[in-house]
């Protein structure tokens, strides 16, 4: 490989050490990283140092030729769109019938070319006869078990690995998307962000989406029965009636919508061909699968670790979160009883007072939240599971079990135990208030302003006559990506206030459309220009997610039918009942709701009938070009009997 060619080339990934990296081991990871991707067991990539006044020798960008690149696609399995045909798993020798092959430099999108960086760069490892690191001769390595991701991370030496945000690209999507008052109410180009964050961001935000315009028809409904005059009994029972069959009608187009996503970017089947993890740790052992070795871990030692430290650390977090709410609990009592409503405070004053404990509390959680969010982190990652998905599974379920009971065990407490709807409705108030104006600051307006901050910083201290590059500017100037979890634990969390209060409060489903329509077009503005890129990953739905928004739903047909029961305004319009038949005209509504959510469940197919053909179709002419395939060998085996006898 030639200097001018290791040094000229259109950078994609950017790699920055630590400081106290040594010079030999840097070299060390170029050269791992630009060795022959078959003679010397390297990567087969470009790299060289980003040297600036603020980089000094401790960043190097990383890129690719394009028939790397094009080995990479192949192996990675990516689908591109075939001539007269549609989506098909992409092979060199024939990427004639592809289309754009005409133009190769642009065959691949920069996304898939980051991806196939990024996957290069977590499967490789030292050469053979490496057993030291270089720079560091204590650190023994393995050649077979240890990759130089792993080596690396490991001694402390990497500070920053990420993708490069592309200027161009992202001025062509702005203005459609977030900068233009029309913005905020067209649809969004999914397919165009996809294109550039892969489609795990862009499944986050056409929920986000889809998830917004379904809120306004509740939203209406609960605006205009408020000033119906008609009975509460009639109000509730027909807001929570229109709550159960709207939100599993969502659920399942969603789910329907998701599956005509999958199949338009060629990920619907990506889940049977998902390969290990890049943390995935264990022994090498022969996979009886794909024939290659891979890493095996003992599942009793997996399952040790999930059910003696996962599984009593939640259980702890669980009492502290509650030990937490009914402290809050003896606040606001006390509060309650030192500021009553008996004329000698103003009205404003006395709920001011009383509104303090609430407030307080909704900050605490925040905070409990994040620190919970870091904790079921790590003893996902301990617990070292071998499938992405597998992983995702666990963190959701980890998630979903705290944040329920943090979130909202507070509000059943004081709607069916304490039966105080001014506590439940002053409590859900402030929870609302505090996350909003907390989540817009710590997410986007502080984020931002810091941003501005570095980016003054970084230009006074270059000399004028110096230029700095991209990757230096996003580097310095640009957060870390956290991924999609927190943006899918905010609407989870919303979602839970809609579904289980809304048919008492309606208001709330108001206040959520409101601050959905901000919001979206805030997270693109984020994702582009606050957040460093994330790198692609493939999906082919929301994953674990819609199962626990599923989960919401079925709780909520059962609280909104017992939220209606305990009012005082229903249970008078039931007088003629005694207690015994009161509770059972209820707890037989709440089965009807339950029987006709099940109903739509199976009346609404997962995966549309196009899909579905589409698939089929596929797995056709594939079994027709295995026996076609078949037919030729035979015939040549033939062949060369008859031409020896």
């Amino acid at each position: 490989m030639s200097s001018d060619e290791n040094k000229n080339f259109e950078p994609l990934v950017v790699l920055q050490f630590s400081s106290k990296t040594p010079l030999e081991t840097k070299e060390w990871v170029i050269k791992r990283l630009t060795a022959n991707h078959n003679e010397d067991q390297g990567a087969g990539l470009l790299a060289r140092y980003e040297t600036s006044p603020e980089s000094g020798d401790n960043m190097i960008v990383i890129g690719a030729k394009l028939s790397r690149l094009l080995i990479g696609a192949e192996e990675l399995r990516i689908k591109k769109r075939y001539k007269n045909k549609g989506l098909t798993e992409f092979l060199i020798s024939d990427i004639d019938h592809f289309e754009n092959s005409e133009n190769p430099e642009n065959f691949l999108l920069q996304s898939e070319k980051q991806r196939i960086i990024w996957e290069e760069l977590q499967t490789l490892h030292p050469m053979s006869n490496e057993h030291s690191v270089p720079g560091v001769p204590t650190k023994m390595i393995s050649p077979k078990n240890d990759t130089l991701l792993d080596i690396l991370h490991s001694l402390n030496f990497i500070a920053n690995l990420f993708p490069l945000h592309d200027k161009d690209d992202i001025k062509l999507m702005e203005h459609d998307w977030f900068k233009s008052i029309r913005a905020m109410f067209a649809p969004q180009d999914i397919h165009q962000i996809r294109n550039y964050f892969g489609e795990n961001v862009a499944f986050y935000f056409a929920f986000l989406e889809y998830y917004t315009w379904a809120l306004v028809p509740t939203a209406i409904l609960g605006f205009l029965i408020n000033f119906w005059p008609v009975s509460d009994f009639f109000k509730y029972s027909l807001l929570c009636l229109f709550n159960v069959i709207w939100w599993t009608v969502f659920m399942e187009l969603w789910k329907n919508y998701t599956n005509r996503l999958a199949s338009q970017w060629g990920t619907l089947d990506e889940e049977m061909f998902e390969r290990p993890r890049s943390l995935y740790y264990g022994e090498p052992q022969l996979s009886p699968i794909t024939k290659k070795e891979e890493p095996y871990y003992p599942l009793w030692k997996h399952r040790l670790k999930k059910y003696f430290i996962s599984y009593p650390l939640m259980m702890i977090c669980l009492i502290i979160s509650l030990t937490i709410y009914f402290n809050y609990c003896r606040i606001q009592n006390r509060t309650d009883a030192k500021y009553p409503f008996d004329g000698s405070l103003t009205f404003i004053q006395v709920k001011a007072m009383r509104m303090f404990p609430s407030i307080g509390y909704s900050l605490l959680i925040g905070q409990v939240n994040l620190n919970y969010r870091r904790l079921a982190t790590f003893l996902t990652d301990n617990e070292n599971h071998r499938l992405q998905t597998s992983y995702e599974n666990n963190l959701t379920a980890k998630l979903f079990i705290f944040f329920f009971v943090n979130c909202f065990a507070g509000l059943f407490y004081q709607a069916f135990f304490m039966a105080n709807y001014g506590n439940v409705t002053q409590l859900l108030t402030s929870m609302l208030i505090v996350n909003v104006v907390i989540l817009k600051f710590t997410e986007q307006i502080g984020p931002y302003i810091s941003k501005r901050f570095k980016k003054k910083q970084l230009a006074e201290s270059v000399p004028t006559d110096a230029h700095l590059s991209n990757s230096v500017k996003q580097l310095k100037t640009l957060l870390p990506f956290q991924g999609t979890y927190g943006d899918y634990l905010t609407i989870f969390e919303q979602y839970g206030y809609v579904a289980l209060f809304s048919a008492v409060f309606p208001w709330i489903t108001i206040c959520a459309v409101i601050n959905n329509f901000y919001e979206l077009r805030a997270d693109a503005f984020k994702y582009c220009y606050v957040y460093r890129r994330p790198f692609a990953q493939p999906a082919w739905n929301i994953g674990s997610w819609h199962s626990a928004f599923d989960i919401l739903s079925s709780i909520a047909i059962v609280t909104n039918t017992a939220l209606i029961a305990m009012q005082p305004s229903v249970r008078h319009y039931f007088s003629s009942y005694n207690d015994v038949e009161y509770i059972l005209i209820f707890v037989a509504a709440e089965h009807v709701l339950l029987a006709i959510k099940l109903a739509i469940d199976f009346a609404i197919p997962d995966v549309p009938a196009e899909v579905e053909i589409e698939r089929v179709k596929n797995l056709y002419e594939s079994n027709q070009a295995l026996r076609s395939q078949r037919s030729n060998k035979t015939l040549q085996a033939q062949k060369s009997i008859t031409s020896k006898h």
